[in-house]
């Protein structure tokens, strides 16, 4: 593995772990086990490496999401593996992603909350892409009508969202299912 990835997983680990705000520049050096000098070759600052763990994260997630939720051809099937698969993650049972400690991208939004930061831009961006990806697979079941997609979105994306709120803070890590 390259220097630049290795210092991108151990700053993803560590802000993941403990919060953005929480970690400084010195504590991922040590952790990484790199100079000072690669570190800023690498990056040119906190800022810069913060928003390549969020394109780490992203990506891992995204293509994690693809495959939990690939070939489903009904409403109730796709539902019911979009929220195994949560539920999976909350257990930390998805080796990709780690320990669940909640939503990366919920907990950098939280911490770089002014709407137009560059970190906070890319949680948007983030969660467009997974209600993109939702919208795509509700489309390909054969049970749903193009006109309910959005709606259909707009719900799964709120439970979701707040399946992951409930799991982090209160530890519920299951969740009825009402949907039918």
């Amino acid at each position: 593995m390259d220097k630049r990835t290795h210092i991108t997983l151990t700053a993803l680990e560590l802000f993941y772990d403990k919060g953005i705000h929480s970690v400084g520049i010195n504590e991922i050096i040590s952790a990484a086990n790199v100079a000072k000098k690669t570190m800023y070759h690498h990056f040119a600052g906190k800022d810069e490496l913060i928003l390549a763990c969020l394109n780490e994260r992203h990506t891992t997630f995204i293509t994690w999401l693809e495959n939990a939720t690939n070939q489903q051809t009904t409403l109730h099937d796709f539902q019911e593996r979009l929220f195994t698969s949560f539920e999976d993650w909350f257990h930390s049972k998805v080796a990709e992603l780690g320990n669940f400690n909640g939503c990366m991208f919920i907990n950098a939004a939280a911490e770089y909350s002014a709407p137009q930061s560059p970190v906070n831009l890319a949680c948007k961006a983030h969660k467009a892409a997974v209600s993109s990806l939702i919208k795509q697979r509700l489309s390909e079941c054969k049970d749903v009508k193009a006109e309910k997609i959005d709606s259909l979105c707009h719900y799964l994306m709120t439970l979701t969202e707040g399946m992951i709120c409930q799991a982090k803070v209160s530890g519920m890590k299951q969740f009825p299912r009402l949907l039918n």
